[in-house]
């Protein structure tokens, strides 16, 4: 029996959404992204989905809501946005507040449930760039990998190793990924905690990131941790007149305290900031 894309998100971390976005706004978004960069042939900007009216529509892209709510339910706008040109991640990750598998606030749902979502959107045609994205299946919860693999990703997307594959253009993961090509429209809707990557690619590429998720303490830890704790990326707040938009929209989230204090948040080392910022 064919699997509901809530299911698949459940179950495999992920989900995608083939020609989300219509070619006319894709070609308004390229024009709109390479105007950003100015040139630049990498380019990215924490935050730019709200600082830049121009892209406000896709978060309020009913298609989009509508896949959102029916995976995670009444959802609000969780402001950790993205703009990117010409970038990839050069190592598996987790877009997560805490990313040891199984430690932290973010594998606590005992009292609520982690609804979450990461939303990556593709401009590029595949055919021209190579770009995939790829994920490790069942890697955002517990009993999603046998233990035999759970070592073996644990092993093979470790610091040292995600260093060394982010130097060598190497990839260590092999089987126990799964790589989805995208389209321009193409959009990718995944759990924070499953672990990911984008490959290599030719050319140009544009992608932009949003997110949502239920407003519960996951949701508050997730605002905190990229708006201030993370102050090395520099996300941009919500402006005014965006937040009255989502208000009249009912996605609008209240902020958390100030003074929240999160178990076990991931930081980055001086050496991965360092690698990082050659990609960039």
């Amino acid at each position: 029996m064919e699997r509901t894309i809530r299911t698949q998100f459940d179950e495999d971390g992920f989900t995608v959404v083939r020609s989300l976005i219509a070619p006319s706004d894709v070609d308004h978004y390229i024009a709109r992204l390479r105007a950003l960069a100015g040139g630049a042939e990498r380019w990215t900007e924490p935050g730019g989905i709200n600082g830049h009216p121009e892209f406000w529509p896709i978060i309020f892209n009913e298609r989009l809501l509508e896949t959102v709510r029916g995976i995670l339910g009444p959802v609000r706008f969780l402001p950790h946005t993205d703009l990117h040109v010409g970038f990839s991640s050069f190592s598996w990750h987790r877009d997560s507040v805490t990313r040891t598998f199984g430690e932290g606030s973010d594998w606590d749902e005992g009292r609520v449930p982690y609804r979450i979502a990461r939303v990556g959107i593709y401009l590029q045609r595949f055919d021209e760039s190579q770009f995939r994205i790829g994920f490790v299946k069942g890697s955002h919860r517990t009993g999603g990998l046998n233990r035999e693999q759970l070592r073996r990703v644990q092993r093979r997307t470790s610091a040292t190793v995600n260093v060394l594959s982010g130097l060598s253009g190497h990839d260590f993961v092999g089987g126990d990924a799964e790589w989805i090509a995208t389209n321009p429209g193409d959009c990718v809707i995944f759990d924070p905690r499953v672990l990911h990557t984008g490959s290599k690619f030719h050319g140009r590429k544009y992608s932009i990131f949003i997110a949502y998720g239920v407003e519960n303490e996951h949701f508050q830890n997730h605002w905190h941790y990229y708006l201030r704790m993370r102050t090395d990326l520099a996300y941009s707040q919500v402006p005014p007149a965006l937040a009255d938009r989502l208000h009249a929209a009912g996605l609008l989230a209240a902020e958390p305290p100030e003074d929240l204090a999160i178990d076990s948040a991931w930081m980055p080392s001086a050496t991965f900031v360092s690698v990082a910022k050659r990609f960039k």
